[in-house]
């Protein structure tokens, strides 16, 4: 179900495995300083198998604050 509903609604087919791992990245990026969420909405029983996501996040958060520094002197 998780495929076909993926697949009709932005025309990429997710495995189950991905779309629980995009929940646990999506919680780490979005609520990071909530450093369980993505354990409490994967119901694992132990923070270290969601470490990770979270770590996995941060580089992405600060990608994403390099990029927007570079913009900033490209634009001069």
């Amino acid at each position: 179900m998780i495929r076909r509903t993926a697949l009709a609604t932005v025309g990429v087919e997710v495995s189950p495995h991905l779309f629980r791992t995009s929940g646990a990245s999506a919680a780490a990026t979005h609520g990071g300083e909530n450093p369980y969420l993505a354990s409490a909405l994967l119901h694992h029983t132990h923070p270290s198998v969601t470490n990770a996501h979270y770590n996995r996040a941060t580089s992405l958060s600060a990608a994403e604050s390099l990029r927007k520094i570079v913009r900033q002197y490209e634009k001069k």
